[in-house]
């Protein structure tokens, strides 16, 4: 039901039930009235003595500002979507949007002024990296209470357990964007050259299966290599352990009993550290892997490699990734997918501490995850200018338009709830069918909904960082040998800080866990 026929139902009710309590006077002895609660609703007493409130207050009509990140270009059509969303908000909610478009390159910046000099903004996305500090800066409000109360619809497309996962000293500040929530290692093969060389992809179990197959590649096509290797590293994806937050101390099996360890000092870092190195010797990594920063997907796409290892989200696995040249086939490089606060945190929306109408941001955030229509205005503009529907959960572009062209287009994970977004003519039909089903059946790691404030140790952190950049990507690329290199690596990280780094976590982990059972 709408707002406006919501409000003209209520108002017949109450007209009604006076018009009964005044006949009823004038019948016999009971007294009808009428009375206001502590909260301010309307309430009507019948015969029965007993109190029937209304459903909702008449609710004032409100300006909304609402600041999401662009990347690249304004679409030009901004403001006609723009409008079309206040259609539905004000037949909803009686509030109109502004949308604030604020570029990726200057968010940061931005948004810290924003926040801290109290300019009009109600709702804004928050980068899971930045959460804590948002949170624990004061530049959000607790929306424990509003969630509650206005939040209900947000609550059942989430799920407790993941905004709980969002929780900070037990109170949660920001409501994460419904999607992908878990991760697995996989491998993504060029299909053709799979099927040329008759590879069993079945038989994939474990990344250490891949030294076969990288030598029937290397033996057939020399001038190209097995994995490709670039901005990102050959393991930087092959996670056995949870994070954490920032891999500064991490979780060994997402359970190791809570004890936290020095990832670099774990004797499975120097197995794969081992393997890479045995790859590289053999060819099997391009050579400039340390140094290049072309994506691994783009030396695919080009020729120059068979195979990368990345994050199988149901995105690649299900589909695969828009950008890909080749027709690609994947395997698994580990049993199941995994969920851990990081994969819960990519994204989130929060609403200003400043806002002048903080349950009307609540309102407005029901609306984004939990209205079909909205979202994929949010996501694909306007049906018949910016996409058609091909099926019921498919889109592509009208005629004469494409991606270079198209007047609106926002990346679905940046919307709220992608999971009420139509797919692209790309993609799988039942694309979000399997996310939510990977979702389901994935792992929880123990320290799920555990987030580590890093102020504590942010000098420690700093070094550290310094010391990861100048030695992890070398060796996990298999360009040095860890033998001469891991050694001198742990030293500079524990001169860093890295101890006293890790005890901290340790000690946040430890009450979070006591609060938790």
């Amino acid at each position: 039901m709408t707002y406006k026929m919501r409000r003209v139902t209520i108002l017949l009710v109450v007209v009604l039930l006076i018009m009964l309590a005044a006949c009823s006077s004038k019948n016999d002895n009971s007294v009808g009235n009428t009375r206001t609660d502590d909260e301010g609703s309307t309430v009507v007493n019948n015969n029965d003595n007993q109190a029937v409130e209304t459903d909702e207050e008449e609710l004032e009509s409100y300006n909304l500002t609402l600041a999401l990140p662009i990347f690249g270009a304004t679409p030009r059509d901004l403001k006609e979507v723009e409008n079309e969303i206040n259609k539905i908000t004000q037949d909803k909610i009686n509030t109109t949007v502004t949308i604030l478009p604020i570029s990726i390159g200057a968010w940061a910046q931005q948004m810290n002024l924003m926040t801290a000099g109290g300019e009009k903004l109600d709702l804004f996305f928050i980068f899971g990296q930045g959460y804590s500090n948002t949170a624990s800066n004061g530049s959000v409000l607790e929306l424990d209470e509003l969630l509650e109360k206005y939040g209900q619809g947000i609550i059942e497309q989430v799920g407790m357990e993941n905004l709980k996962a969002a929780a900070i000293n037990g109170k949660i500040y920001g409501v994460p964007s419904v999607g992908s929530y878990t991760e697995q290692p996989g491998i993504s093969m060029r299909k053709d050259l799979v099927e040329m060389y008759n590879i069993d992809i079945s038989s994939i179990k474990s990344i250490e299966d891949l030294t076969d197959i990288f030598q029937i590649i290397k033996d057939h096509e020399p001038n190209m290599v097995p994995l490709a290797s670039g901005l990102s590293s050959p393991i930087e994806y092959y996670r056995w352990y949870d994070r954490l937050g920032d891999g500064i101390g991490v979780l060994p099996d997402f359970d190791n009993g809570y004890k936290v360890e020095n990832l670099y000092e774990t004797p499975r870092y120097l197995e794969m550290l081992n393997l890479m190195r045995e790859w590289y010797k053999k060819g099997f990594i391009n050579k400039d892997a340390a140094t290049t920063q072309v994506d691994p997907l783009d030396l695919v796409n080009t020729g120059k490699a068979f195979s990368y290892i990345g994050k199988l989200d149901c995105g690649t696995e299900c589909g695969g990734s828009t950008r890909e040249h080749y027709e690609m086939v994947t395997a698994a490089l580990t049993p199941e997918p995994v969920s851990t606060t990081n994969n819960v945190l990519v994204g989130l929306y929060g609403i200003a501490r400043q806002s002048e109408n903080p349950e009307r941001a609540m309102m407005m955030l029901d609306l984004m995850y939990t209205s079909k229509e909205l979202a994929n205005l949010l996501t694909w503009g306007i049906e018949g200018k910016h996409y058609i529907k091909i099926s019921d959960t498919q889109v592509d572009y009208p005629e004469g338009v494409d991606a270079s062209n198209v007047g609106y287009s926002y990346q679905a994970w940046l919307v709220g709830n992608a999971l009420l977004t139509y797919t692209s003519s790309e993609q799988v039909p039942d694309y979000w069918d399997r996310v939510r089903e990977t979702n389901e059946r994935a792992i929880k790691s123990k320290a799920l909904g555990f987030s580590f404030n890093a102020e504590p140790v942010y000098n420690e952190m700093t070094a550290i960082n310094n010391v990861v950049e100048q030695y992890e990507k070398v060796l996990e690329t298999g360009t040095v040998d860890p033998a001469s290199k891991l050694e001198e690596f742990i030293k500079k990280l524990k001169t860093a800080g890295i101890d006293k780094y890790i005890a901290e976590k340790q000690r946040q982990l430890d009450e979070w866990v006591a609060a938790n059972k």
